[in-house]
């Protein structure tokens, strides 16, 4: 089947996972290359997931050549010194080893957050860590927002309204998306402030759930397209080492956390595709003048449609690549390579039944 095909709608979901992140990039490095002309229909996206859907979305210019700028020159974290020419920040970078390399986003990630300097001397009475206004400006320079909100894309980005413990998705078709609707996506406490939108309070939609499928079935289910596709990529590793500190006890509860969230999303599309199926066999059976037909409910059923194709890009990064919070230089290439090295060896490139690739969902 040719990926060309315009009967097919397709929609990307793009999970939050910090430095994870740059995983995406190779991912989505490898589905446009492998299909000449692509261009989502959907794009849903939770924390990093929402930055990256909007760059994606809205990028001032090529977008996957604007995600490839956002990762390497924004978002990674190399060693500086204020004050020093270049040159001198190149040389210092080969005296900082790697293993230290991986913790210096600790102090701050110039393209993302930047510490706040009150918190040093009153931290009881801070609600954050950092602030995010690297992140806007970042977010200004790459996105521009005329094509983010009507460039035919629809994207939706979930935030976790603080105040109500409610997860909120912001649709480019029911408002206009701004800057502080992809930050509030990514707020994610208690290293990153509240975000407000509309005069309510956002925390990172990840604490609600991080597989943003949901909002993807419903946007697909409002377009005009006889075949409808799921990309979804997999962050968290399913399967890690037992830890040996508390790092790696913090960083594996994070994993399972966020990879149960996404078999249980899984499950949800299973049942809602087997539902649609008994749909269609009953709509078979029904005689054209039924009175079932006539009734509101069954009218609601109709509006249905199966997902005919999917595609969920499971990531295969050993335990050194796993730290959400590493944006150091040789791990966000390293991840780069591996999410377009997995997306290539798992066939992003073709459409595969809905069927086979819920089964390894869901394994």
């Amino acid at each position: 089947m040719s990926p060309l095909d315009n009967d097919y709608g397709t929609a990307i979901i793009l999970q939050g996972g910090g430095a994870l992140g740059a995983y995406e990039l190779g991912v989505l490095k490898a589905l446009y290359e492998t299909r000449p002309g692509f261009r989502p229909s959907v794009v849903t996206g939770i924390s990093i997931g929402a930055i990256t859907a909007a760059v994606l979305a809205g990028a001032k210019g090529d977008p996957i050549q604007a995600l490839d700028r956002l990762w390497r020159e924004k978002l990674t974290v190399v060693p500086t010194l204020p004050f020093f020419p270049s040159a001198y920040q190149q040389f210092l970078s080969t005296l900082v080893p790697d293993e230290l390399e991986k913790y210096l986003s600790a102090w701050g990630n110039p393209g993302m957050y930047r510490p706040r300097l009150d918190y040093a001397y009153a931290p009881w009475r801070r609600t954050s860590i950092y602030d995010l206004a690297p992140l806007r400006q970042t977010l200004a320079e790459m996105v521009d927002l005329e094509k983010l909100n009507n460039g035919g894309i629809r994207v939706a980005v979930g935030a976790t309204n603080v105040g109500t413990s409610e997860i909120k998705y912001f649709d480019n078709d029911k408002v206009r998306l701004s800057f502080e609707h992809v930050m509030a996506s990514g707020s994610l406490p208690p290293g990153f402030p509240m975000t407000e939108v509309e005069g309510n309070s956002y925390w990172d939609g990840g604490l609600f759930e991080n597989t943003p499928l949901s909002p993807a079935l419903n946007l697909l289910e409002e377009l005009d397209k006889e075949r409808r596709e799921l990309i979804v990529v997999e962050l968290f590793p399913r399967e890690s080492p037992i830890p040996e500190d508390m790092a790696d006890v913090v960083n594996r509860m994070l994993q399972l956390q966020y990879t149960n969230r996404l078999k249980l999303d899984g499950k949800f599309f299973e049942k809602f595709n087997s539902y649609i199926g008994l749909v269609e066999e009953i709509d078979n059976t029904l005689e054209e003048d039924h009175p079932i037909r006539q009734t509101e409910g069954y009218k609601d059923l109709q509006k249905y449609n199966r997902i005919d194709a999917a595609s969920v890009i499971l990531a295969h990064l050993p335990p050194e690549l796993s730290n959400a919070s590493d944006f150091s230089k040789a791990s966000i290439e390293e991840r780069i390579d591996a999410g377009y090295r997995d997306a290539i060896e798992q066939n992003i490139g073709e459409y595969t039944s809905a069927e086979e690739e819920v089964a390894k969902l869901t394994s």
